[in-house]
């Protein structure tokens, strides 16, 4: 994911009420990409993401964030990229464009960020979201936290009522061993599509130390969309403003066979939210891809 700053927050009193936070961010992208399929070309992109916050008299926290350049509409239904939260001692209550429960348990391998991707998009990678998303994409997700520890439940709903909900469940525990970071998390989701029913598992395990991150993950597919299982591992350096990393990934076919690649990228923080970036993506027996260029933060 893109990180971003805050460049504008407004405060909005209400009469009888705690005040509210408007908060706008931007980022934006420039350079070149290309690749063995694609011919080399200029990239640029520009994102604007609003984020608001509120606080409730008894001490409840309430928000919701809408990312504009992938709006297509405020409808009620449309599963656009808009969330909404609220959350107290009892947890996070989170519905819209957010992470089921496996998504959210689990630590994705690949690391940093290209311009284009190049390093998460090639033919051995999946960011372990690929079950969110089966319906409408509107997803309400309830999760808790204790200590090292945090859980998750999460549901997505057939509008049609043709299929039964996509139904998810999480765990995740992060602590630290005198300087060695450890990070694990697990999850299952359950669903329905096209009259089959899928039961899906998942596991991460992450470690740290030393400006080193290695990551594993493990997903056990259950024949969804023709795959078996993925497997993959990804290694991260960080040294001042200097990032690093590689990951590598296999997907097992459930006809036989497998999808293998791997990615790289590197940044440069230049400071003042502009970072220096270059990606690449390799697929086993298939074509590869490149990227070069600033991503701005605002």
């Amino acid at each position: 994911m893109k990180k971003v700053l805050f460049a504008t927050t407004a405060l909005v009193a209400f009469s009888g009420a705690a005040a509210a936070e408007v908060s706008l961010s931007g980022y934006a992208e420039m350079g070149i990409a290309g690749g063995d399929t694609i011919e080399t070309q200029l990239w640029t992109d520009i994102d604007v993401t609003f984020k608001l916050s509120g606080t409730t008299d008894n001490g409840l926290e309430f928000g919701a964030t809408i990312d504009l350049d992938e709006e297509g509409g405020f409808a009620a239904t449309n599963g656009g990229p808009e969330s909404v939260f609220i959350k107290g001692a009892f947890g996070n209550l989170t519905m819209g464009d957010t992470d089921g429960a496996l998504d959210w348990a689990l630590t994705e391998v690949a690391m940093l960020t290209a311009i284009a991707d190049d390093h998460s998009t090639h033919g051995g990678y999946n960011g372990n979201g690929s079950f969110d998303g089966v319906f409408d994409g509107q997803i309400a997700r309830y999760d808790y936290s204790f200590g090292d520890f945090a859980v998750a439940a999460s549901v997505e709903l057939d509008d049609t009522g043709v299929n039964d909900p996509n139904f998810g469940l999480g765990a995740k525990y992060s602590g630290d061993f005198g300087g060695v970071g450890l990070g694990v998390g697990v999850g299952v989701h359950m669903f329905e599509t096209g009259g089959t029913s899928y039961d899906t598992a998942g596991i991460s395990v992450k470690v740290s130390a030393s400006g080193f991150d290695a990551v594993v993950n493990y997903v056990d597919w259950d024949d969804y969309l023709g795959n078996e299982s993925y497997t993959a591992i990804g290694l991260g350096y960080t040294t001042g403003a200097l990032g690093l990393t590689v990951n590598y990934g296999v997907i097992e076919l459930t006809a036989g066979g497998e999808s293998e690649g791997w990615g790289a990228a590197a940044n440069y923080d230049l400071g003042g939210g502009a970072v220096l970036m270059v990606g690449y993506g390799d697929t086993d027996g298939g074509a590869s891809t490149w990227s070069a260029g600033l991503g701005l933060s605002f």
